[in-house]
């Protein structure tokens, strides 16, 4: 596990002249490394790797996995030449950055999760095929609360969002309204009382009721007939939309709160956030958020969190996905990520960017050549599935956010069914008003119609009676 100055990368320049000299048949890169024996440096790393330190072996691991597939498809060797090198000790001002480069000047090619910054590719470091998500992200305590009282009792609400229903409700009155004025103001249906006002109340009533099916319009005019079509296609659209939804958000799960929401809650607070000293984010966050409290803890760990001296700390995606599941760190599933993502970013393996002394950029082509092959057949997705199950030991609920209305309508998405009925309306306003200029056929009211037909009157009548 210690390592003194000794060379032990090998040349790959004249591999490479031979692989493109070829005999003009086509073949694979990856094939030029049948045979070769490739040392490697594997960083410690308990999540990926399993080391014995009786035997000097490793066992196995993720990282182990992915690297022995890559042997079998291109036929080089490694066992033989592997090293096992502990990780930096940040108390001694011991940097990644600053092993990756002791590590990559001495062997071939280093095994672990290394995030492909832009600060390590400035350093001349190259990044094999990106198989592992190192997008980091806030790391926090939650604790799992029940929703409020208040929010519970008026769950049915949720599947529609607030402007939503106050559309629903301006479009109630609305329609109520051009029906009124579609419809005679003399008209039997309304003769109970009588009046504009009523025809008006009777008829936004009607609109309401129809959304629940508790009565119907009963259209008398050709206009309001098609006003009455238009309306009855846009409820059975809007209920249709509301009972799709309201299964899923009628039943409330407990919601997760965190001392942070996420970076800049963190900044507006001033509470701090841990990350590695030296480490692939650590430059990252002090460019990114100069206003924010940084905290470098000398024991690295989430109990930095359950004691209150970091508010969060910076994880990469696929790591805090193993330790999650773990009971070893997350016993009691009150850990979880808080706010969106810092940034994208994919890792690898590594090796030293050089296209002309050793020629090590061919040789991380052909892994990458046979990697990205692996990714193609669906090696990747079934070892990472495979892998998951065998390291997690907890399963943890899913908890709804503080403020999650995600799945709730909005008017953007339902706009265009009211924008149908608003023009459906406005045809029949205008077709109305046709059907009142002097000399038309259908000029007449309804109410002239009824009474110069003493039997079309009495069906009219016993209609609105039942």
């Amino acid at each position: 596990k210690k390592f003194g100055a000794q060379q032990r990368r090998h040349n790959w320049c004249q591999i490479e002249k031979d692989f493109w000299k070829g005999d003009g048949k086509p073949k694979k890169l990856q094939d030029s490394l049948q045979g070769r024996k490739v040392s490697v440096v594997v960083l410690e790393n308990p999540d990926y790797i399993r080391y014995n330190e009786t035997t000097g072996e490793i066992q196995g691991g993720f990282i182990a996995s992915v690297f022995e597939e890559v042997a079998n498809r291109t036929g080089m060797s490694w066992h033989q030449t592997t090293a096992y090198s502990a990780m930096p000790d940040s108390s001694k001002g011991e940097t990644y950055d600053g092993w990756i480069q002791w590590a990559m000047d001495h062997y071939d090619i280093v095994l672990g999760d290394f995030a492909a910054t832009a600060e390590r590719q400035g350093l001349g470091i190259r990044f094999g095929y990106p198989f592992l998500n190192e997008s980091p992200g806030l790391v926090a305590q939650v604790s799992m609360q029940d929703p409020p009282w208040y929010q519970t009792i008026f769950s049915w609400v949720r599947p529609f969002s607030g402007p939503l229903w106050c559309l629903i409700i301006l479009f109630f009155v609305f329609t109520g309204l051009i029906f009124s004025y579609l419809e005679p103001e003399k008209s039997i249906l309304y003769k109970e009382e009588g009046g504009a006002n009523h025809a008006f109340e009777h008829s936004v009533w009607l609109s309401v009721a129809s959304f629940t099916c508790g009565e119907k319009f009963k259209p008398h005019t050709r206009p309001a007939k098609l006003f009455v079509l238009s309306w009855t296609f846009t409820v059975s659209l809007i209920a249709a939309s509301y009972t799709a939804n309201l299964a899923s958000l009628l039943v409330m799960s407990g919601q997760q709160r965190a001392v942070i929401t996420g970076v800049e809650d963190a900044i507006q607070k001033n509470l701090p956030i841990c990350v590695w000293k030296g480490g692939a984010y650590d430059k990252f966050m002090q460019d990114r958020y100069p206003d924010l409290a940084l905290k470098y803890p000398k024991a690295w760990g989430y109990h930095n969190l359950r004691n209150g001296n970091c508010a969060a700390i910076v994880k990469d995606h696929t790591l805090f996905k193993i330790e999650k599941g773990q009971k070893r760190h997350n016993k009691g599933c009150d850990l979880d990520m808080v706010g969106s993502p810092l940034t994208e970013v994919y890792g690898s393996f590594v090796s030293k960017a050089d296209s002309a002394d050793l020629c090590m950029d061919f040789l991380m082509n052909a892994i990458t050549s046979a990697m990205h092959e692996m990714y193609t057949t669906g090696w990747f997705r079934t070892e990472k599935d495979k892998f998951y199950r065998e390291v997690h030991d907890i399963s943890c609920p899913k908890f709804e956010t503080e403020s999650s209305t995600s799945s709730s309508l909005k008017v953007a998405q339902t706009g265009g069914i009211f924008a149908l009925h608003l023009v459906t309306s406005i045809v029949c306003i205008l077709w109305h008003l046709l059907r009142q200029k002097p000399g038309s056929k259908n000029g007449s009211s309804y109410t002239e119609m009824t009474s110069t037909s003493p039997q079309r009157n009495v069906v009219r009548f016993t209609t609105s009676l039942d």
